[in-house]
């Protein structure tokens, strides 16, 4: 007796669910087709207007949002497809050059995996594998964003005195450091931050969603306390 054969078995990595969200009609089909090549089986590929409903899916279903908008549009529809979805593993599309702070700001409003519009052809697939085997799929350029490198007391002394307004010359006689010190440690600082400015470094530290203004900020207002009480 000859078996029929129905077509390729799905590898043990692939979902019994998929879904295909957003984008343009031309980037689903696209999407569909990488995946479809890679063996991943799709339930639905479903537009725009489905972005806010829940779909029918099961916890651990891999769900890939497509779009072509900004990224903080893109980070409000994967924050509600995350809300609509719980237990979803979302797989979302970034514009190319979105800065770090917005891919930052994907992985809290839910993604699993991001992909770059410009690798979608060479990652899509491997970043979908990576998720569904359980790891965090992220682009190189947000390695040191996952595991940043810590600042040291002085770093954080300083920035906090930048928050506060102070300038380089002001930091170094309150500190009692050579004014080409404080810029070592402002250059060395900036680039753990992934900020290229003052201003930058000050909103990366304001941001609750970074992480870091808490232990900043209190070293702050301490050596702001113990100046003025030394007045």
């Amino acid at each position: 007796m000859n078996a029929a054969t129905v077509g390729p078995a799905l590898p043990s990595w692939a979902p019994t669910v998929a879904v295909i969200l957003g984008g343009d009609p031309a980037d689903r089909r696209h999407a569909a087709e990488l995946l479809g090549v890679a063996g991943f089986g799709l339930s639905a590929v479903l537009g725009d207007d489905d972005l806010h409903a829940p779909v029918d899916t099961e916890p651990g279903t891999l769900i890939v949002l497509l779009s072509r908008a900004k990224a903080p549009a893109r980070i409000h529809d994967l924050r509600a497809v995350a809300e609509a979805n719980a237990g979803a593993l979302i797989v979302a599309t970034m514009p190319t050059d979105a800065p770090n702070v917005s891919l930052r700001r994907a992985l809290l409003a839910g993604a699993a995996g991001l992909v770059l519009d410009g690798d979608i052809d060479r990652a899509l697939v491997a970043t979908a594998r990576a998720v569904l085997a359980g790891q965090l799929a992220v682009p190189s350029a947000l390695i040191r964003q996952v595991a940043p490198r810590p600042l040291s007391y002085r770093e954080k002394q300083i920035l906090g005195l930048v928050v506060l307004g102070f300038t380089n010359r002001e930091i170094a006689d309150k500190l009692f450091l050579a004014e080409s010190t404080v810029k070592t440690h402002l250059s060395s600082s900036f680039a753990k931050l992934d900020a290229h400015s003052r201003a930058e470094a000050a909103a990366r530290i304001l941001d609750p969603e970074a992480g870091y203004g808490v232990g900043i900020l209190a070293i702050a207002d301490a050596d702001a306390g113990a100046a003025a009480a030394g007045r």
